[in-house]
């Protein structure tokens, strides 16, 4: 009942949304589907004369003419390359690197050194980017949508404060998905691949009437023995489950009118968290389970640690850890000639959950329950010009509300090191720590942007956006049955971000341009009553300054991006958590908030090209290099130390994202060809948790590698075939080092090759 309610609410919402954008437009004459507000890329070959269309300025422009530096994988090379998942397509863009959790959605992107330090689990999730699907803000949800039935992903770089607002202060993920069209078509494509993974996928598109209603349907199911096995008798491994599925109707009452509504549902099961142990215990489980000092002490556990174990844990509990989140949006858009009205909004909830065996051994020693449910409601009014004027202008209002709520507990087992003496050894199933929590966010913008046309070559943009935001959070926290903190406080926080552009097009395709423009992230509130924590934390700031050219060569054939940029990085958020024993009572206890490191900086180069060498051979790549580094942080609060990090580098940031792509596609027929493609990425180390910031060494550096991809396909018709194979080379590597209480050190998600083939057929 709790979904329909949901649902139902939303539709009501969605009806106000069209209502309000509508106005008198019922009394227009019913049109075509092509309506105002289709976004369809037009990424037609190059060298072909075609172009790519992107919105990432809430307008549709030529790629080429948008001074932004943007990468957009579209459609065709989303297939092409295969791609599954959010770390896929980030492999196309120079200075994007990801940190992974453990499981398909628990990712955070990282963006030319701007990454999110906060707790991943936090009950109002944070982000260092935004993430849009169809202008609907989705971060609370995912960050890592369905790939099915895109129509392309616009990667931006730097700070997009002005129209993606709150938490772009590195950048923004903006989704587009294929739209309901006025015929009827489908595909279905069905893939076998190592470790008996299995995936089908389909999409339907309906005409319901002509020229007034259509629907399109697309979901993936996903099932998998996973790469870990669990050596214990209770067996089991990262075995997973996932689907998803999205529905779209697209209305068109009038040829200036068009209201889409969206329904997207996933959910994803894992047998246990993607990860093996390292055998590197910090500071309080080293005390806990060795009595020794952090290092490399941690029992192999009948498994051994990586990199020579890559797919076996020893875990005496079954685990099960998983997400969901659905969505309900709308948008509507009025196309009143001189000027356009869009509206849209929607509503976002999702839980996350881990249960079963946490301390990472074959020992009973402890295991818990965690659950974290998330929901946002949010919208947008913007009014802007249309066509080409001197200026071209928008402005809007937007808000929301995001709220969220954790319960957390950690159990003591049948051999738990900290059972109290006053139960005589006998604490099985006693809480040794917990979480109750209940946090809340509201906030409301104001933004507008205005592009001064001064000559057919010469262009100045200007934009401003005013944020307010109100965060709060009650919480208690809990060990040994006893109440240890308690919280209860709010703050409230507001901010003006500029951003200014000017622009250069000597000739139609060579473009200069120069930027500077300022990102924000809200400040909030400490979860706990710990005394070295001020009772809030400040907001982020990012100054972005960035210079860079676009261009064509060669009748169009070869296209080339250029950015150089610095940002300015001040008040960083950083997380502050680790436990210790008490020495009186013996109570495990967390310490958990947030600070402000004094500052950072990031700068550095990037490029990126695409070259049709003949009609057949196609080459791409890009190249990006970043200097990311804590310019003034001495004291630096790390898993219990305070330290100097100042002139440290930030984590996830590696200094070298290299790329290259290659397909040569031969003609068999009119109708029928086959295409080699290759990819090869390389990534240089970096650091892979902000416990490098104390121990400099692995498993918190993560190496350097070179990764290769291979594919042979036929397109015969409307069936395509192609055999695959990701990590030719079985190339080692991790994206990030993470730590709960575990016996055998922290744990990191390998690397691991796969084979396999996909089929499909276009109807």
């Amino acid at each position: 009942m709790a979904r329909f309610d949901t649902i139902t609410y939303l539709l009501r919402a969605s009806a106000a949304v069209a209502a309000l954008t509508a106005g008198a437009a019922h009394a227009q004459t019913a049109a075509t589907n092509a309506g105002p507000a289709d976004q369809t890329a037009s990424a037609t070959a190059a060298g072909s004369g075609g172009d790519i269309i992107v919105t990432a300025q809430r307008r549709q422009e030529s790629i080429q003419s948008v001074p932004i530096a943007i990468t957009a994988v579209t459609s065709q090379t989303l297939k092409d390359q295969n791609i599954r998942s959010v770390q896929d397509y980030f492999s196309l863009t120079p200075n994007v690197s990801f940190q992974s959790n453990g499981s398909r959605d628990r990712k955070d992107l990282v963006l030319r050194g701007i990454s999110n330090q906060l707790n991943p689990y936090a009950d109002v999730r944070q982000a260092s980017y935004a993430f849009y699907i169809d202008e609907f803000n989705v971060a609370a949800g995912t960050s890592n949508p369905q790939i099915v039935d895109l129509d392309r992903i616009e990667i931006l770089r730097g700070p997009q404060g002005t129209y993606f607002g709150r938490n772009s202060v590195g950048g923004a993920i903006n989704v587009i998905t294929k739209k309901p069209v006025d015929r009827f078509e489908g595909e279905v494509e069905g893939s076998y691949s190592s470790f008996d993974t299995k995936r089908v996928q389909g999409v339907l598109n309906v005409p319901i009437i002509s020229g007034l209603l259509a629907l399109r349907g697309s979901g993936q199911y996903e099932q998998s023995d996973g790469f870990i096995k669990n050596i214990n008798p209770i067996g089991g491994g990262n075995n997973t489950k996932f689907y998803t599925g999205r529905i779209e109707a697209r209305l068109t009452p009038a040829p200036n009118f068009t209201w889409d509504l969206t329904y997207s549902y996933s959910n994803e099961k894992d047998g246990m968290r993607d990860g093996v142990p390292t055998g590197f215990v910090t500071a309080t489980w080293a005390s806990v389970y060795y009595k020794s000092t952090p290092g490399l002490i941690g029992n192999p556990d009948g498994v051994g640690f990586y990199p020579g174990n890559d797919d076996r844990v020893n875990y005496n509990r079954p685990q099960q850890v998983g997400s969901k989140y659905q969505y309900v949006s709308t948008r509507a858009v009025w196309d009143l000639g001189p000027v356009s009205i869009t509206g849209v909004g929607g509503h976002v909830t999702s839980t996350v959950f881990n249960y079963g065996d946490v301390d990472g051994g074959s020992h009973d020693y402890f295991y818990e329950s965690f659950y974290l449910k998330r929901r946002s409601t949010s919208g947008e009014l913007r009014v802007q010009s249309n066509g080409s004027h001197f200026l071209d202008w928008s402005a809007g209002v937007s808000g929301g509300r995001d709220t969220g709520g954790t319960l957390q507990s950690t159990f003591d087992g049948s051999e738990s090191p900290l059972c109290p003496a006053a139960t005589g050894g006998h604490c099985q199933g006693l809480e040794a720590t917990g979480l109750t929590s209940n946090s809340a966010t509201s906030y409301v913008a104001g933004f507008g942007q205005a592009t001064a046309n001064i000559t057919s070559k010469l262009a100045f943009t200007a934009g401003l956006r005013y944020s307010w935001e109100r965060n709060s959070n009650v919480s208690q926290t809990r060990s040994n049955a006893l109440l240890t903190g308690v919280n209860d406080r709010a703050a409230t926080f507001h901010d003006w971000s500029p951003k200014f552009t000017l622009t250069y097009k000597p000739q139609s395709d060579l473009m200069f341009y120069a930027t500077i423009s300022k990102g924000f992230k809200s400040g909030g509130t400490q979860t706990s009553n710990n005394v070295n924590l001020a009772n809030s934390f400040k907001p982020e700031t990012l100054w972005n300054y960035e210079a860079g050219t676009k261009f064509e060569l060669f009748d169009k054939r070869l296209r080339i991006d250029i950015a150089g940029f610095y940002m300015d990085w001040r008040d960083v958020q950083e997380t502050i958590k680790f436990q210790y024993i008490n020495p009186t009572t013996g109570q495990l206890l967390s310490v958990s908030g947030i600070a402000n490191a004094a500052s950072a900086r990031s700068y550095g180069a990037e490029a990126s090209f695409d070259f049709a060498v003949t009609h057949e051979f196609k080459i791409g790549g890009q190249i990006g290099y970043d200097n990311a580094k804590y310019r003034n942080y001495t004291n630096a609060l790390v898993d219990g130390a305070v330290l100097d990090a100042s002139g440290k580098p930030l984590v996830g940031a590696p200094k070298w994202t290299l790329g290259a792509q290659g397909q040569y596609t031969y003609p068999l027929s009119s109708t029928a060809d086959v295409f080699l493609r290759a990819e090869w990425n390389y990534r240089s180390s970096m650091l892979s948790s902000q416990y490098a910031l104390r121990y400099y060494v692995y498993p918190f550096i993560s190496p350097s590698y070179h990764n290769v991809n291979l594919r042979l396909g036929t397109d015969i018709g409307p069936v395509r075939a192609v055999v695959y194979v990701q990590n030719l080379f079985d190339a080692h590597y991790f994206a990030n080092a993470y730590e709960k209480a575990f016996y055998s050190g922290v744990q990191v998600e390998p690397s691991y090759r796969t084979v396999g083939v996909t089929v499909g057929y276009k109807f």
